[in-house]
């Protein structure tokens, strides 16, 4: 299992390393993002759909009280879920969280830990910590030889 820890001083920054690892994501990848309120998990999705060329008219917002929002990009779609106030388990699959998991774009997970069982066994976590009032740590973690490419291509 691969690891990455990286430091970042700012939202912008945030977003730029966002930019960055969406040139290494393709349809059917997963990210499952992890942590506190305010630590960092839709700035993250902001710059993954930026980095994704995220068609004129979307704006990323945290899809907390709809569940997930869909965006349009250029390269693929991107299916930004939040599960904050998700009961755990059997409330996910009846979104249909399945259907979005087959491949037709690149998921990205809030609070994925809600509906981890119903996840691939292959997937990237992203854990965010506050370090500071600006700074976020952000570990990556791989779990299975996709993620891992990802990773090792990343960095």
């Amino acid at each position: 299992m691969k690891t990455v820890l990286r430091s970042l001083e700012s939202p912008d920054q945030t977003q730029k390393m966002a930019q960055e690892l969406s040139s290494f994501l393709e349809k059917g990848d997963v990210l499952g993002l992890r942590g506190n309120l305010g630590s960092g998990k839709t700035t993250f999705v902001q710059g993954l759909a930026q980095g994704l060329k995220i068609l004129d008219g979307y704006a990323v917002s945290s899809p907390t009280f709809a569940f997930i929002h869909e965006y349009a990009c250029s390269k693929t779609p991107l299916f930004h879920m939040d599960f904050y106030r998700l009961a755990e388990g059997s409330e996910a699959e009846s979104l249909g969280l399945d259907l979005y998991l087959q491949g037709q774009g690149i998921c990205a997970i809030e609070w994925f830990e809600k509906a981890q069982a119903l996840l691939p066994k292959d997937f990237l976590e992203l854990e965010f910590r506050v370090a500071s009032e600006n700074t976020r740590d952000i570990h990556m973690i791989a779990h299975g030889p996709r993620s891992q490419k990802i990773l090792s291509n990343f960095f």
